[in-house]
């Protein structure tokens, strides 16, 4: 029997391999921080719910700490975000109804003007927890104190590529 900490079933899996093969009614089994089976469930492994076995190259049942039943949704691989300015979700709602010139003037850069790595570092955990629970697992950040975006995309366990702006006005970065 193989052993999973995560068993995500009865869904539909997109997959990007080469075919871009289609699996109807898979399973994924995730052990550690590794997929460990991408496939079908052996025949009749639904009349189990509580225990499905995997099929195709895998004829061992698998048990797992935990499994979700996703009841015919999708299983996809992970989303990446390839623009963002991560910390400014602690900005949602200043002044967003404004035309962006307006906007970004008399609101966004000076409050940007006050805010340090700390604020950054915040508000970059704030959108990797959004992230994740969005099925984001990598984002491209560009934006002021990248060192803390870095280490608080590290913290979350979520993969960045991070490059700090370059303004031709003072910013709380780099004056």
């Amino acid at each position: 029997m193989n052993k999973a900490d995560i068993l995500v079933h009865n869904g539909t899996i997109l997959t990007m391999d080469s075919q871009n093969k289609i699996i109807h009614n898979g399973m994924v089994a995730i052990s550690g921080n590794t997929i460990s089976y991408i496939g079908k469930p052996a025949p009749n492994a639904w009349q189990s719910p509580a225990r499905p076995t995997a099929g195709g190259d895998n004829k061992d049942s698998i048990k797992a700490k935990k499994e979700l039943d996703i009841q015919g949704g999708l299983i996809i691989p992970g989303l990446i975000n390839s623009h963002t300015h991560a910390a400014m979700t602690l900005f949602r709602g200043l002044a967003d109804d404004l035309p962006l010139m307006e906007w970004l003037h008399n609101y966004i850069f000076p409050a940007e003007g006050k805010m340090d790595a700390d604020f950054v570092r915040v508000g970059t955990l704030l959108a990797c927890a959004e992230m994740i629970m969005a099925g984001t697992t990598t984002f491209c950040d560009m934006y002021l104190f990248e060192e803390e975006v870095a280490r608080a995309a590290k913290e979350a366990g979520v993969r960045s590529v991070v490059g700090e702006v370059i303004y031709d006005f003072p910013s709380p970065n780099y004056g």
